[in-house]
């Protein structure tokens, strides 16, 4: 949460009939804590030290759900038997140059449920005699094909979450998570620059595309006023449910900048840079 939101919450906030579940929801978890936590609790306990001594097993509401998860991982990884697969995989030459091509089954369908078949994916031949027939149907073939040219529509990009953000800023310039967990952290606690960095959510809340615009328009001053300008100009930001989704917002929406200017002078030599 940054100022501007808390104010802007202080200001417009919700009628009671809107929020009339969240106590409800609270104190659902409360029972739940009484019941499976601190009740179940005892009763494992008592029932493991039945024949002496103590043997204390904790029971929680959020840890017996999470340990079953972590049990059913182990149980699949200890029953895991490995099995020889084959891939058909092709050197294709183009005007272009060469390139290298995988097949694929193109009917293939993912198995339901827990208990399917993880190993199976569209590529992978179980059968050697199936690949070497691909591999003879394919090899010296020649085909040609023209596409012209054809309008497509791209989807836009969704907003970023902090492991995202932490990969391609290790892939441009070599710094490692840690370093960039830091450096968001700092931006958020002390400069507030940034918003909540940990964040796993890639939407942000319905009414918030305006903020994104003002934070552009403060763009302007800096070295990303032609991209800023650019966006603005062509309407990019506006009401978009991929991106401006109250339904896909976590804990925390995801990371942007807020709209308040602030100076930040990260150096000691007193170099400053505004935000």
């Amino acid at each position: 949460m940054t100022p501007a939101a808390s104010a802007k919450g202080s200001r417009n906030s919700a009628k009671t009939r809107t929020c009339c579940r969240w106590p409800t929801a609270a104190y659902s978890r409360s029972e739940a804590d009484w019941l499976v936590g601190i009740n179940g609790t005892r009763a494992m306990t008592a029932f493991n030290s039945k024949l002496g001594g103590f043997f204390k097993t904790t029971v929680g509401r959020v840890q017996t759900p999470t340990l079953a998860i972590v049990v059913e991982r182990e149980a699949r990884i200890r029953k895991f038997v490995s099995r020889d697969f084959w891939e058909v995989i092709g050197t294709f030459d183009a005007a272009a140059g060469q390139y290298t091509g995988r097949w694929f089954d193109e009917k293939f369908s993912k198995p339901d449920g827990k208990d399917g078949d993880d190993q199976l994916k569209p590529e992978r031949l179980w059968d050697v005699g199936c690949a070497q027939a691909l591999q003879e149907k394919c090899l010296g073939q020649t085909r040609h094909r023209h596409r012209g040219k054809q309008a497509e529509h791209v989807a836009v990009a969704v907003a970023l979450r902090f492991d995202e953000f932490a990969a391609r800023r290790e892939l441009a310039v070599w710094v490692f998570r840690e370093d960039t967990l830091g450096l968001a952290q700092a931006l958020y606690e002390r400069h507030k620059v940034l918003t909540y960095p940990r964040t796993d959510s890639r939407a942000l809340p319905g009414g918030l595309h305006r903020t994104v615009k003002n934070a552009l328009k403060m763009l302007g001053e800096t070295g990303y006023a032609a991209f800023a300008e650019t966006i603005l100009r062509n309407n990019w930001v506006h009401p978009n449910k991929r991106i401006f989704n109250n339904a896909k917002v976590s804990d925390h929406f995801a990371i942007i900048r807020p709209r308040r200017r602030r100076t930040v002078c990260p150096s000691r030599n007193g170099s400053c840079t505004t935000w």
